[in-house]
C-alpha cells in the first residue's frame, strides 16, 4: 500500500482501525510502514479521501508452473 500525501488530510481514521498497526504520521502524514503491512485494505476502505491506493506488492494469485 501506498499513501498520496496529496489527498491525505492528517485525520487519523486510517491509523487507527489498521490492524497490523502499520500506518504511523510523518510530518501530519499517514505513512505505511511496508513491512508491517498485510494488505488487506481497511485503510483503503476508512479513507474518505482515497489517499491509500494498493501498490500490488502481493499479486492476487501465484500460478506454478512445471518447468
Amino acid at each position: 500500500m501506498q499513501i498520496d500525501i496529496d489527498k491525505c488530510v492528517g485525520c487519523g481514521g486510517c491509523v487507527n482501525l489498521c490492524p497490523q498497526i502499520a500506518i504511523h504520521f510523518f510530518d501530519n502524514k499517514a505513512c505505511i510502514d511496508q513491512f508491517r503491512c498485510t494488505e488487506c485494505r481497511t485503510c483503503v476502505i476508512a479513507c474518505g479521501m482515497g489517499a491509500p491506493n494498493v501498490s500490488c506488492r502481493f499479486p492476487q494469485a501465484i500460478i506454478f508452473t512445471e518447468a
